[in-house]
């Protein structure tokens, strides 16, 4: 690793300033934690990137480069070169590569292979299944990339905006509120979750896409490319809704602050709306994976088949009856700090709904409606609660296994610990009525122990919050936010950002006008 300016992780040191009141309440090393969730080849880059970044041809070259190699890797096609200043860089022509036709090497243009996934129906229909999902997985991670920067922003000016206290001459930071760290520290454990989430399931898919390249036609890959695409229509929805709420909460977080559009959170909302739509609409993409929900439980139902699926993300199934019997067990809020707990309640919720979405369309079914009036009637409340609570479940699954990992390091384990719980209680909240009316919950005690768990839990993550956005955040001139600069110095930037306007000492354009020009006083008078 460089000396001097990087350190052990490759990273600068951050600035001080105001922040390192909460940094050296850190119950981890931010760098660790960086190191260990990005690794020393993505760190390489960051720090690549970062020393590019003062000159802003040279960085888009390197991005462009960089891009380069991903479509040679991928077999994607780039039409025409890109060329910046003197800099060209020209068209990649690797081998054509397709879903389910297998490659060319000599042109353009795709044979037909010999694999039976190509005149076997099942199977072809499958693998089109996952190709499709590549986009989905994308906007999952675009989306959560947009609410990092508005937790980044806003979470680095709650710890430095000071407002009231205790005493009259006094004011702390308003970080140190419960109604502060209920609204946005919950949407931190979500991003943790979803950071660890959209990598892993990307990387899925791209072990799929293997498969289609080396023309695996085994039973397994067409059952990849089918859990993929329920996975894939209902991450899309899950990261996309999140940063939606997310982003907003932090803009209202913020203040007046949050309005202000050199602060960004405007352009951020704006620009994650979107994600909601493209692709495919987020409610509609959601009876896609209730339906491979559906089709599974049908089959185990009435033909007695294992439910199972390469990414053993719906096995837990087979065990639905035994699943349903279980009742919500803890009985102290320590109890609920434990995401087994969550993960838990999330198989019961996912078992129930499941059940109940099948018993509607059977009801559906009975009075008379053909098969589509009965899927369209029994999505609210049953089939789309029952793809939400799939995904919840298996993003908080993923992410409790990575925080009680041996692998994972001793000094991250705890902290992680904490935002997987926080997650799994928060999602859980969501879902009260159903846990109640399935009798899975009973009496106030389980909703007391949860909110209490959530509150707690915020409490806890407060004083690692600045340090948890630490490991995220880019280089200041990247977040481009004067409220969210990694110095903390709130008003000095704020400020100098203003200064840097253009124009700003300068009388406005119609000033001239205004004056030669002024009314006469008396002359609006009303002349009747």
């Amino acid at each position: 690793m460089t000396k001097g300016r990087h350190t052990v992780c490759g990273m600068a040191d951050l600035p001080s300033g105001p922040l390192d009141t909460y940094r050296k309440k850190a119950s981890f090393n931010w760098k660790d934690m960086l190191y260990f969730i990005d690794g020393e080849k993505a760190l390489a880059f960051k720090v690549t990137a970062d020393c590019l970044c003062s000159s802003e041809n040279t960085f888009y070259i390197f991005l462009i480069i960089d891009i380069h190699k991903y479509w040679q890797m991928t077999g994607c096609q780039m039409s025409t070169a890109v060329t910046l200043g003197d800099h060209s860089v020209p068209p990649p022509h690797p081998p054509t590569l397709t879903p389910t036709l297998g490659i060319d090497h000599q042109s353009n243009s795709s044979k037909q292979s010999n694999s039976s996934i190509a005149s076997d129906p099942s199977k072809r229909f499958g693998a089109t299944l996952g190709a499709l999902s590549g986009g989905r997985v994308s906007i999952t991670r675009m989306a959560l990339v947009n609410l990092k920067l508005a937790l980044i922003v806003s979470i680095r000016f709650s710890a430095t905006r000071r407002q009231f206290g205790p005493k009259d001459t006094e004011e702390i930071p308003v970080l140190e509120y419960q109604l502060q760290q209920w609204r946005l520290i919950p949407y931190l454990s979500a991003a943790y979750a979803l950071e660890h989430f959209s990598k892993s399931i990307f990387m899925n898919f791209v072990e799929f896409q293997i498969g289609q390249a080396m023309r695996d036609k085994s039973d397994r890959q067409a059952e990849l490319g089918r859990e993929i695409h329920a996975i894939g229509c209902s991450s899309k929805p899950l990261g996309s809704w999140i940063a939606q709420r997310g982003i907003q909460e932090c803009r209202e977080a913020c203040g007046g602050h949050g309005y202000l559009a050199m602060n960004r959170l405007g352009d951020l909302r704006n620009d994650n709306d979107p994600n909601c739509t493209y692709e495919g609409d987020n409610n509609v993409l959601l009876q896609q994976t209730s339906n491979y929900l559906l089709s599974l439980f049908h089959a185990k139902h009435y033909g007695g088949v294992q439910i199972e699926s390469p990414l053993h993300s719906v096995d837990f199934l087979n065990d639905f009856h035994k699943i349903l019997g279980s009742k919500f067990i803890a009985t102290a809020m320590e109890e609920c700090m434990d995401s087994a707990v969550s993960v838990g309640a999330y198989k019961w919720l996912v078992c129930f709904l499941l059940v109940e979405s099948h018993r509607r369309l059977e009801q559906q079914r009975a009075i008379g409606m053909d098969d589509f009036d009965a899927r369209n009637n029994s999505q609210v409340y049953y089939c789309r609660s029952l793809a939400i609570a799939y995904i919840e479940h298996y993003c908080l699954q993923r992410f409790h296994e990575l925080s009680t990992d041996p692998e994972t390091p001793a000094g991250l384990r705890p902290v992680l610990s904490k935002l997987c719980a926080l997650y799994g209680l928060w999602s859980l909240s969501s879902h009260m009525a159903t846990l109640y009316q399935g009798n899975y919950f009973s009496g106030k005690k389980p909703a007391e122990l949860v909110q209490m768990g959530i509150l707690t839990l915020c409490s806890q993550l407060k004083d690692d919050a600045v340090s948890l956005v630490d490991v995220f955040a880019p280089s200041d001139f990247i977040l481009n936010s004067p409220i969210g600069r990694a110095d903390g110095q709130l008003y000095k930037n704020l400020w100098s950002t203003v200064m840097q306007g253009s124009k700003v000492l300068e009388r406005p354009s119609w000033w001239k006008e205004f004056c030669s020009n002024k009314a006469v006083v008396g002359s609006l008078r009303p002349k009747l």
